[in-house]
């Protein structure tokens, strides 16, 4: 009998329920990954996902699998009831999808769901709804063999957790990038996913993973992927990985499959990204496809409650497994030339693809030193000659000194600063002031009273940053029409993105059309831009815009303008010349906050000589 006093208690039921889901459902896409890899166990060859409002209005899946009995769906959402393991011990061989009896009784906890099957080919099936955990009563009705599970109202008793989610966009792009993720070890099934009414995913059953990593990552992508294969007792691994050539900072893919389950594991990451790194640089990463068999007792796929996370009996077995068979590979397919000599440049290293950066016209409430009254607006100069002015506009080229070092109030990247430069200037015009890059990632100016250090993928950014806002603004910009269109090959996440963006694109001045299938083409990009340099900045901004990593800009205008000035700018490593070095510092003071990068990051250190007086002890 409980005491008077006792403060411990057994919570109801229903609230057990939603903390258990809470585990389980961190949000939309975790729905939609339990109940494909439920489909993909009942050994359906056609899966049909649709999903509205991101998922939180409907998440419907339908499959042909071989269903459920009568009895069964009636147990389905109960807690810890599976047909997949029957003791403890069946944890340590797990070889399905799914296992721990959680799925259904997770999502029918916080959401109105729908379960209709039949485990017959006689027409008859069996439907049961289910409200916030509640079942109802379960009713014949008219169906093929298969199941469909309808998802409704995610969230709808507990919208405090509702009201964590992210962005609709970013749980569409979760979404989509889970799909990508679970199709690619199962080609002979077939998948499509309709969201927003719209089909962004068809992929027919087809015989190799090659082929569906293709209809993936298009034709091209694929075409050039190096296949590292190994075997051992009781392992075998392959590999699609991505040319040094084609290493990025954001990769497309770097996706792990160990007994066909989608997962994360720091030891075969770790032993792909060392086996690869005397081929690129340190800041890049090759796009991968790692296929690993392997005894399932050696494997603990139980210490995630979303089995996103496993763990291996002897890590660093794997892990030389792993780097052993990418260095064969990769020595194999590039050659030991290819090593460490033989990295990358950065985009548009050397001349022929240096971006110069553009000059644009900034509204402030008073001109700043070296900015000329027009009578309008002030004209910026650049490399000693004013955007649409004339020579003579030359002799008021900007002057800069003393420059403050940012605040913390300058850090916040998508509001605009309201320093002013000061009136001093110095005696020496920036155009004429000769600059150094160090690195081919920095650039050294001197100043009347120290040093500057600049990072130049940060300035040009910043640059960028505050032309695409404007731009944006404005609904157009400066673009230049291609000869040749460039083709490109999309993901269906990539393409996605594009279709939602076609009018930011076209405000900066891409010019993308549809060229069928999952492919578009590139008739016009902005003016500053070299010709090859165009998809590579579009990849880039779909990288972006797909990562996690612009989550501090909820405001999707900002927030595309970010990605633009990421895809688009100087890169580190790239050489500058000293006429460039000249128009880029002039730009960034122009800007309205030339401080910060869109992401935060300084783009200037200011050294006194004061203080490099007392680093050399004078």
């Amino acid at each position: 009998m409980p005491q008077p006093n006792a403060r411990i208690k057994l919570l109801p039921q229903p609230v057990i329920e939603k903390i258990a889901a809470g585990e389980v459902i961190e949000r939309p896409a975790s729905v939609l990954k339990e109940l494909v890899e439920n489909s993909i166990d009942a050994r359906s060859t056609r899966i049909d996902i649709r999903i509205e409002d991101a998922g939180f209005s409907l998440i419907a899946i339908s499959d042909n699998g071989h269903g459920i009995v009568a009895d069964d769906v009636l147990s389905a959402p109960v807690r810890y009831a599976t047909s997949k393991i029957s003791s403890a011990d069946d944890l340590f061989s797990v070889t399905t999808m799914g296992f721990r009896g959680e799925a259904l009784a997770a999502v029918s906890a916080v959401s109105r769901t729908t379960i209709e099957s039949s485990a017959t080919t006689d027409g008859l099936g069996y439907r049961l709804d289910i409200e916030g955990g509640v079942s109802g009563t379960l009713v014949p009705v008219a169906r093929t063999q298969g199941t469909s599970i309808t998802v409704r109202d995610l969230f709808f008793n507990v919208p405090a957790r509702k009201k964590f989610m992210k962005s609709s966009r970013s749980e569409q792009m979760a979404i989509m990038r889970l799909v990508e993720q679970l199709v690619v070890p199962f080609p002979d099934v077939q998948f499509t996913l309709t969201l927003e009414g719209r089909v962004v995913l068809d992929a027919p059953r087809t015989h190799t993973v090659q082929e569906r990593v293709s209809q993936i990552g298009g034709h091209e992508f694929t075409r050039d992927l190096i296949e590292c294969t190994s075997e051992r007792p009781g392992m075998g691994m392959r590999l699609l990985v991505s040319r040094p050539a084609q290493a990025a900072a954001r990769p497309r893919f770097q996706n792990l499959y160990v007994n066909l389950r989608r997962v994360d594991n720091d030891s075969v990451s770790a032993a792909i990204r060392q086996g690869y790194s005397r081929f690129i640089a340190e800041f890049l990463r090759p796009s991968f496809f790692c296929f690993l068999d392997i005894d399932p007792t050696r494997v603990d796929v139980n210490v995630h409650p979303t089995k996103k996370t496993i763990r291996f009996d002897d890590d660093k077995s794997i892990f030389s497994f792993v780097y052993g068979a990418v260095q064969r590979g990769l020595t194999e397919h590039v050659g030991t030339s290819a090593a460490v000599h033989a990295v990358p440049q950065a985009p548009g290293a050397g001349h022929e693809g240096v971006f110069v950066p553009p000059v644009y016209e900034m509204r402030r409430e008073r001109p700043v030193a070296g900015v000329r009254e027009t009578g309008q607006v002030p004209t910026v100069v650049t490399a000693g000659i004013p955007a649409g002015g004339d020579a003579d506009a030359a002799q008021a080229p900007m002057h800069l000194s003393n420059i403050p070092a940012a605040s913390e109030k300058d850090l916040d990247p998508t509001s605009a600063s309201t320093l002013q430069f000061p009136e001093q200037v110095d005696d020496e015009p920036w155009t004429l002031i000769s600059c150094y890059q160090i690195h081919g990632s920095y650039i050294l100016a001197p100043i009347k009273n120290g040093i500057l250090l600049i990072d130049q993928h940060a300035a040009h950014e910043r640059i960028l940053y505050e032309q695409a806002l404007s731009d944006m603004d404005r609904g157009s910009s400066e673009s230049q029409q291609l000869l040749f269109p460039v083709v490109m090959e999309l993901s269906p996440a990539e393409r996605a993105i594009v279709d939602g963006a076609r009018k930011q694109f076209r405000a900066l001045g891409f010019d993308v059309q549809d060229f069928g299938g999952q492919s578009v083409s590139i008739s016009a990009m902005p003016g500053f831009m070299k010709h090859s340099s165009g998809e590579q900045a579009i990849r880039q901004m779909l990288e972006y815009l797909m990562s996690d990593g612009n989550a501090r800009m909820p405001d999707p205008r900002h927030r595309f303008a970010a990605a633009f000035a990421c895809g688009s700018a100087i890169k580190a490593g790239q050489k500058l010349d000293q006429e460039e070095m000249n128009a880029l510092l002039n730009s960034l003071f122009a800007a309205q906050n030339p401080y910060t990068c869109p992401h935060g990051r300084p783009t200037i250190i200011r050294m006194s000589l004061d203080e490099l007086a007392r680093r050399f002890l004078r």
